[in-house]
């Protein structure tokens, strides 16, 4: 998994999770320094410009953004900053489900009204709160579309020192591209040998018309040679380190799907 930003040279980077109620998946150690690299660009970027809100999509279903959006927010919430994770994906949400959280109140019902943020959250780990989506609504586009999505925005920045967004796939539903709109950058995951050249273009195309910054490209599900080439060379490299990798609770951990 790797992560590009489109104005300067590329970056390694990756990150995964886990919650209270399901014990973490074990991570192998190459996969969560992969993480660490993500964040470690994220933040420089983020720094240098000021950003704090993120959209994360991707071109397509299936490409991976949920996942990763959950463990680039854990690896945010392991420096100690205050992270607030979004499931904004109003028509197929998959955050609660992942994590196996409830999803009685959420994004949506803060939208509406209907509760506030710290009612509605998940308070994962010390530093992180999860938002699911809560039930799902008739009219997202248009609720999207409306001043409560700014409402939530400036309430939120108030509390939080990032705030990441899991949207719908941008060149499916329009939802993704209001989302973004309103963030300050947009990380686009394209999955290995299942993103079309065309996929991504049309994506970079209807961000650029809509003057969505692309924060980065995250290229999920790659083979950096064989697995047993990739499994000896950290052995002998880096298994010594191993033991200062691993996280004391278990929603510290990353998540594995």
């Amino acid at each position: 998994m790797a992560i590009k930003n489109n104005k300067s040279s590329s970056q390694e980077v990756i990150t995964v999770s886990t919650d209270q109620s399901v014990q973490p998946k074990k991570i192998p150690f190459a996969v969560s320094e992969a993480y660490k690299s993500i964040r470690t660009n994220l933040i420089s970027i983020m720094e240098k410009t000021g950003k704090k809100v993120l959209a994360i999509s991707s071109p397509n279903a299936a490409e991976g953004k949920s996942t990763t959006s959950i463990n680039i927010a854990i690896s945010f919430s392991q420096l100690n900053k205050k992270v607030l994770l979004v499931d904004a994906d109003a028509h197929r949400p998959s955050i609660h489900n992942k994590l196996k959280l409830q999803n009685s109140q959420g994004f949506l019902t803060v939208m509406t009204g209907e509760s506030t943020i710290k009612e509605a959250s998940h308070h994962y780990n010390d530093t992180l709160d999860i938002l699911t989506s809560g039930p799902l609504v008739s009219n997202p586009t248009e609720l999207l579309s409306s001043d409560a999505l700014t409402t939530f925005l400036d309430t939120a920045k108030q509390q939080y020192d990032v705030i990441i967004f899991d949207v719908p796939p941008v060149n499916i539903l329009s939802d993704a591209q209001i989302v973004a709109q309103k963030c300050d950058g947009m990380i686009l995951i394209v999955r290995a040998g299942v993103t079309t050249h065309d996929a991504l273009a049309r994506s970079l195309s209807i961000a650029k018309s809509l003057s969505i910054d692309i924060t980065g490209l995250v290229l999920n599900g790659s083979d950096f040679g064989t697995k047993r080439y990739y499994s000896r060379y950290y052995n002998k490299y880096y298994g010594h380190y191993g033991r200062y990798g691993r996280y004391d609770t278990p929603n510290d951990r990353y998540y594995r799907s």
